[in-house]
């Protein structure tokens, strides 16, 4: 699902996309420490990944991450094999930026939202939304106070500006005019002109905030 959702494409040799994707999910393991499925029938329709600082017990490079390693490092063998072992430097080094300018304003995260996934068979019937509630829920069980998570404009960024997240850093993934910045400054429209990365925030509610405490609606 992560291959064909975000990796294949029609110019891009199957066994290396799937690849890409198979190190993509053992990096966002190596991050994670709770998990959901969304299952239909007997097929996975979605998932949801998250990680609580508070709940890693892991010490620095896990068996995910040495997983992740092995995969990327057979893709120096050939050519676009290593072309896409740069674009995914370029996005780790987009991401780690807009992390450290978050950081660097004042703002303090304890959580993460690493990964939600909806195959595309069952999109607009909830689901995310249903996996994202859920993963919300957990940080509050947790005492979890801010989270973040990245995305781009490749995916449905527009959920999460849905859900009530702060769209807190933008960064442009492309080169362009000036006058193409001007035009992405004043429409967020034009944001899919070209790949722009984000970083999202929010705060996490109290886990007794709404409770009626008489159990009524």
């Amino acid at each position: 699902m992560l291959c064909d959702t975000w990796y294949f494409k029609p110019d891009t040799d199957r066994d290396l996309a799937m690849k890409l994707a198979e190190a993509d999910l053992e990096y966002c393991l190596a991050r994670t420490t709770t998990a959901q499925m969304a299952v239909q029938g007997e097929t996975v329709v979605g998932v949801v990944l998250g990680r609580i600082d508070a709940a890693e017990t892991r010490k620095g490079v896990n068996r995910h991450h040495r997983a992740s390693m092995k995969i990327l490092a057979s893709l120096l063998f050939n050519k676009q094999g290593r072309a896409a072992l740069q674009k995914l430097k370029k996005n780790e080094e987009a991401n780690r930026n807009m992390l450290a300018e978050a950081k660097k304003e004042g703002h303090a995260y304890d959580a993460e939202v690493v990964l939600l996934l909806v195959s595309p068979s069952v999109r607009g019937q909830g689901v995310g939304k249903h996996l994202f509630d859920w993963l919300l829920g957990q940080f509050k069980a947790n005492g979890v106070t801010r989270y973040f998570l990245y995305t781009d404009t490749g995916c449905d960024y527009q959920f999460y500006d849905r859900a009530g997240l702060t769209r807190r850093k933008v960064l442009d993934m492309e080169p362009h005019t000036v006058q193409e910045d001007a035009e992405v400054q004043q429409e967020a429209s034009d944001l899919d002109e070209h790949l722009h990365a984000f970083l999202y925030d929010n705060e996490v509610a109290p886990a007794n905030e709404g409770v009626n405490p008489l159990g009524r609606d």
